[in-house]
């Protein structure tokens, strides 16, 4: 390999725009998640508004969080690592997000079509910073061209390439392609995209030869996927903790008023559960992080009683074959 770094773990949580916040990722931690990253965050915000940034950034308890950043000018990509640096355990630089708004900015999958703007970026940043510089890509814009994108961030001194087997023409639409052969680079690789399941992993880790998979939207589905993968069946009093926990580190992260942005798990909170729909419902329309809170309690008790779960907590895959 062209450097020494590996990533720390074989299962990492992906990053998501506006879900791969800090509780969230604390709560995937405690899954068992091994190593996750930020959200995308703008090398300019760094630059412009590091006060409202650092909410963002890994705090003292987190372990193996890389930093993600996305830009398009070498020298403010370079500038950003380096304010962020010490609080990543890796710098992560997005040349993969298909979002119309990054697009246009000629950031993210952009330079996928920019090559050459794409190694002065991978170049400035490794040259900034001492930690280790991984690159988020596609296998191209339009078509496959990952041999091309693979050698550009080798040349460039990426220690690490994580690879979404779709293009950005694509989204996340279609069936994301395994079949890569990343075993024949250089350099540590990592490959994502329709890892869903916990049988997923090791077939996408067989067929691609990366060295760790990265869960995105199966970990959004379902949060204790990562449990899962360590053998483990969570039990339903077991994921109603955790839902009450992330809500208690969002509100102590962001105030009272994030409390909306729970609202994005509720589904994965409640995958497979009986009356979860009329639940969601109900906790969509919730108004306070205490109606929340007494919600999730109300919801999972009812639960735990219907099941006798108070005497035999039976784990959530024998309760969802009963739905």
């Amino acid at each position: 390999m062209s450097s020494n770094f590996e990533y720390p773990g074989k299962i990492g949580l992906a990053p998501m725009a506006g879900i791969t916040s800090r509780p969230f990722r604390k709560i995937c931690s405690l899954w068992g998640a091994e190593f996750s990253y930020t959200e995308m965050i703008s090398a300019e915000s760094v630059l412009r508004a590091f006060k409202v940034v650092q909410k963002m950034l890994p705090d003292e308890e987190e372990k193996n969080v890389a930093v993600q950043l996305f830009g398009n000018d070498p020298n403010r990509m370079a500038q950003a690592a380096k304010v962020v640096e010490p609080f990543a355990c890796w710098i992560n630089i997005n040349a993969a997000c298909p979002a119309k708004k990054v697009l246009k900015k000629g950031s993210g999958g952009a330079l996928l079509k920019d090559l050459e703007r794409l190694k002065a970026i991978i170049s400035a940043v490794k040259n900034a910073v001492q930690r280790p510089v991984t690159v988020k890509v596609r296998i191209g814009f339009e078509e496959n061209e990952l041999e091309k994108i693979m050698q550009v961030c080798i040349d460039a001194g990426a220690d690490g390439v994580e690879v979404h087997g779709r293009t950005v023409e694509q989204g996340y639409g279609g069936k994301a392609i395994w079949d890569l052969k990343l075993d024949q680079y250089e350099v540590a690789t990592v490959i994502s995209g329709d890892i869903y399941e916990p049988q997923d992993v090791e077939k996408a880790l067989s067929i691609s030869g990366a060295q760790a998979v990265l869960i995105a939207r199966g970990a959004l589905r379902k949060p204790w996927i990562f449990a899962q993968l360590k053998g483990k069946n969570p039990t339903v009093e077991e994921i109603k903790n955790m839902f009450l926990l992330h809500l208690k580190m969002l509100i102590d992260l962001e105030g009272p008023r994030s409390f909306y942005k729970l609202r994005q798990f509720v589904a994965g909170y409640t995958h497979g559960m009986p009356g979860a729909r009329m639940f969601r419902e109900r906790f969509m329309l919730a108004n306070s992080p205490e109606e929340q809170q007494q919600l999730i309690n109300e919801f999972f008790n009812q639960l735990l009683m219907n099941n006798q779960e108070n005497e035999v907590v039976k784990p959530i895959e024998e309760l969802s074959k009963e739905v």
